[in-house]
């Protein structure tokens, strides 16, 4: 061996320095792509650090949902959502105001037991979501029959009663729905 060789093998190992901070000093490398990483890059990975492209998953299966998941899920709170409406419209402020805090947070829970316990801003939008369009399907029918009622007679109906009656309290039951859909989804 030449002085020189045994010189450069005896030497202590250079430092690294960051990929993503040139100006950071480390002695970590990722596990998968073995680039050097500093402690801010640095992610805990199942068998050692990794850097942020390495260690971020692909998919995220807490928030991504399939179509037969979002189809379900869309579903469910449609559906829920109209029954509930059209009880909630039909019963008075105070019954309203109670009925749709349960029923939001009945909703919800539904629609995370059909989408497999999703989270995120997705499944909040198909709740809320739901009750809205539930609510207006709901208050379509609740129009259709109260005017059936007077079809066929010369008696015309009282729209202020529809106005005071029905979209107040699908107003009411809508905050406190959403209300109650939002204390399980957070």
């Amino acid at each position: 061996m030449t002085s020189d060789a045994a010189a450069a093998d005896l030497a202590e190992p250079q430092p690294l320095f960051c990929y993503r901070h040139p100006d950071r000093e480390t002695w970590v490398r990722c596990g998968r792509c073995d680039q050097p990483i500093c402690m801010g890059c640095a992610m805990q990975g199942p068998v050692g650090m990794r850097c942020k492209s390495c260690g971020k998953p692909k998919r995220d299966p807490l928030t991504m949902m399939t179509p037969r998941q979002l189809a379900l899920g869309s579903l469910v709170a449609i559906g829920a959502g109209t029954i509930g409406g059209f009880v909630g419209i039909q019963m008075g402020y105070f019954l309203a105001l109670c009925l749709g805090a349960f029923a939001g947070g009945l909703i919800s829970e539904s629609v995370q037991r059909v989408t497999g316990y999703k989270r995120g801003a997705r499944i909040k939008a198909l709740v809320f979501g739901g009750i809205l369009i539930g609510v207006l399907i709901a208050a379509g029918i609740y129009v259709q029959m109260y005017f059936g009622a007077y079809v066929g007679t010369a008696e015309a109906p009282p729209i202020e009663f529809l106005y005071t009656t029905a979209l107040t309290g699908a107003a009411v039951y809508v905050v406190a729905a959403m209300i109650g859909a939002y204390s399980r989804l957070r």
